[in-house]
């Protein structure tokens, strides 16, 4: 899948009730992804830039060649998809630069900027577990 025909069918979706429920997208009934920002930077990473592989999905994040990034953002916390020195997320829908990121009011805390793949996986399974 390539990241024109996920954004088309991408919808923001707020969490309800603050689940922050993680997830990899699955086309609804009408061939829709929703969710938020974490779904929107997890379901790139697996659709577009790992094209539908688990393997390559969790070897991304294992080896860090992808990061999940937590920011703040002027309506909160915020996740962003870092590949190499791309970053992507679901206000952007493209790939851009750290500083065109900074320029949308991202601030990227030292001590938050890369969300592990444990955590990662763990949300994940919470998400499972819990729906």
């Amino acid at each position: 899948m390539n990241l024109d025909f996920f954004n088309v069918r991408y919808e923001y979706k707020y969490d309800a009730k603050s689940r922050d429920r993680w997830r990899v997208l699955k086309p609804d009934a009408k061939d829709m992804f929703r969710g938020d920002c974490e779904d929107y930077s997890l379901s790139v990473l697996y659709y577009v830039v790992c094209r539908g592989s688990w393997i390559r999905f969790w070897l991304s994040l294992i080896t860090f060649r992808a990061q999940i990034c937590g920011c703040e953002s002027k309506s909160g916390g915020h996740a962003v998809l870092r590949v190499g020195r791309r970053y992507i997320d679901n206000w952007t829908k493209e790939w851009v630069d750290r500083d065109h990121m900074k320029g949308l009011g991202h601030d990227f805390d030292p001590l938050y900027l890369t969300i592990l793949p444990t955590t990662v996986a763990f949300k994940l399974l919470l998400a499972k577990v819990n729906p």
